[in-house]
């Protein structure tokens, strides 16, 4: 399948593989959280070291694999290899979406978030080919429903208006196959009833 047919309606995406579809913010909390995120990632992003950006995303990186039942980093990529799209919600600096398609060359990777620290993300990994960045709400997502393999919507759906109508939309999109139910019972990625992966 295409990019451009898992979409409900039409998307143009740019050079650096990024559009904005953000709108409106219509609740007010939910623009104060996008305004306060993309304050805070953005002046991250231009104020702290490359180095001391490293360290934090080298510890994220663990955390993740260990939270999400994965043994390693060679079973998340074994994982994502049999995934055709990967969608990672509230994605701020891009940084998870960029180890997904680094470690799943052939996956495309949809990353969105309702921050500007969308837009640092886009054009410092314009040119990963299989990484494509939205400006958006992850509540109301573009998608059809039933295409997405795995969500990978890591400590941010707490932060959206109505976490439980955001698990439903994120459920919605999911395709109905099971492709792994992540790790031991204690693990966080959750199967829907449709059985597929929702790692939030």
């Amino acid at each position: 399948m295409q990019i451009d047919e898992i979409f409900k309606e039409k998307v143009q995406f740019n050079k650096s593989n990024f559009v904005d579809l953000l709108g409106k913010i219509e609740a007010e909390n939910q623009s104060q959280i996008a305004d306060s995120f993309s304050e805070k990632w953005v002046s991250y992003a231009h104020n702290t070291s490359e180095a001391e950006q490293k360290k934090l995303w080298d510890f994220s990186k663990e955390w993740y694999l260990k939270l999400y039942g994965f043994k390693d980093e060679q079973d998340l990529a074994q994982f994502l290899a049999q995934c055709e799209f990967v969608f990672d919600a509230g994605c701020g600096l891009g940084y998870m979406s960029e180890w997904f398609a680094t470690l799943a060359p052939q996956t495309k990777v949809i990353a969105m978030d309702i921050s500007e620290a969308v837009c640092v993300a886009a054009s410092k990994y314009k040119d990963i080919p299989n990484i494509y960045f939205i400006r958006g709400d992850i509540a109301r997502t573009p998608f059809r429903s039933n295409v997405i393999d795995y969500v990978s919507c890591h400590a941010v759906i707490m932060h959206t208006e109505n976490p439980e109508a955001t698990f439903g939309e994120l459920s919605r999109i999911l395709k109905p196959t099971a492709v792994r139910g992540g790790g031991g019972g204690d693990s966080p990625v959750m199967r829907t009833q449709k059985k597929p992966c929702l790692a939030s």
